[in-house]
């Protein structure tokens, strides 16, 4: 097997910065949002306005992404979306009341999207190049940049920063990262002409196939990402330092998943994975439900990361073998809405028994809802890559 060029590698770095910065950035807004309340005087119900206009936004910054591919390229969408939520963030920062700070969430919601979508469609790209999988590596520096969000917001807020301030940086290392690394973006264009104007029909089918295992997975991580922690101090009588240690066993379940994932994909294989993955996320649900205790809830959180977090990046992989290179950039544009309706789904329902103080039977919600991934695993073998021949 031939080692990958200089210049192959240098693009997977550009590209990964692109996951990191999107992980950076979302964490370092959505962490800091107490601090958001007290200095606007938002209510939880403006909160939760806010981010449902974020999701619903998103979606139709992933659509205008994929316009953009399809006119320009998907290095142009990305460099243009990583500008924009540098943008946002630091006018998220600034604003000084509820209107402006609506504005600002509307234009980060535009350039979420806008990344979410278009550093999917290099990532594909690059593997593709590579001829082997992967895609779930890329997914998991966007964990770790979430982490380093976190921890960033946490030290600004235990130090006094103002918000403004602590948001600006950000801005300009986006920025400051984003310019240099765009130079290195895949930049070649598979048809000359727009999918649009030549007619060229993208099938539906493989979208809204794969598009239902992003659902269910952004739904149930969601749910998780939310109510865990809610779940174990108000269910389960854990401390409040103890309760932040389902979060944080999610997490670590995550990353191990999308670091060690695509090692086990070349093996065995993506239906496999697809498969294995959703079977320990489904075991892990039952753990969460039945955990009469903290230490079996906080385990079961573990297993359910380790399970699930391989579905979305294997899902993008598919959609580029289902469709082909001609299509694949307004595929993933269609395919990356329904990350936004599994969140927005999984928020509601979820929340809506948690609200209820059903809060155990809240995580039931994402259990019934995995074994449709199972129905639909055979359909990954589309995306089954091989390694790239001695040169």
């Amino acid at each position: 097997m031939a080692a990958p060029t200089q210049a192959l590698r240098r693009t997977r770095l550009a590209v990964a910065a692109g996951f990191f910065l999107q992980g950076l950035v979302f964490a370092a807004i959505v962490t800091q949002v107490p601090t958001l309340k007290d200095k606007i005087g938002l209510g939880d119900g403006d909160v939760t306005v806010l981010l449902v206009v974020v999701a619903v936004v998103s979606g139709v910054g992933s659509v205008f992404a994929g316009m953009v591919a399809e006119r320009r390229t998907s290095a142009v969408a990305l460099r243009t979306a990583l500008m924009t939520i540098a943008l946002g963030a630091l006018l998220v920062g600034l604003a000084p009341n509820k209107p402006l700070l609506t504005a600002a969430f509307v234009l980060y919601g535009l350039g979420v999207g806008g990344v979410d979508a278009s550093m999917n469609m290099q990532g594909v790209r690059v593997q593709a190049a590579y001829r082997r999988s992967i895609m779930a590596n890329f997914h998991g520096v966007w964990s770790v940049a979430g982490i380093a969000g976190a921890l960033y917001a946490s030290g600004v807020t235990k130090l006094d920063i103002p918000l403004g301030v602590s948001l600006a940086f950000i801005a300009a290392l986006t920025l400051a990262i984003t310019l240099p690394a765009s130079r290195f973006f895949v930049a070649a264009r598979e048809v000359e002409v727009g999918l649009s104007r030549e007619g060229l029909d993208v099938s539906w089918r493989p979208i809204l196939l794969f598009g239902l295992v992003i659902l269910v997975f952004y739904a149930a991580d969601t749910g998780i990402l939310t109510w865990s922690s809610v779940y174990l101090h108000d269910a389960l009588d854990a401390t409040k330092s103890v309760a932040p240690l389902a979060f944080a066993a999610y997490e670590t379940g995550a990353i191990v998943s999308r670091f060690g994932g695509d090692l086990l994909v070349r093996r065995r294989g993506d239906v496999f994975v697809v498969r294995l993955g959703t079977a320990l996320g489904i075991a892990g649900l039952v753990g969460v439900v039945a955990a009469p205790a903290p230490p079996l809830a906080i385990a079961s959180f573990f297993v359910v990361g380790l399970g699930l977090a391989i579905l979305a990046p294997l899902s993008f992989a598919a959609i580029a073998g289902a469709v082909g290179p001609a299509a694949v950039d307004v595929a993933i544009a269609r395919l990356n809405i329904a990350n936004y309706l599994g969140a927005i789904l999984g928020g509601a329902l979820i929340g809506v028994a948690a609200s209820a103080h059903y809060l155990r039977w809240a995580f039931v919600i994402p259990l019934v809802m995995l074994p449709a991934v199972l129905v639909v695993a055979k359909a990954f073998s589309v995306a089954d890559v091989t390694e790239p021949p001695t040169q």
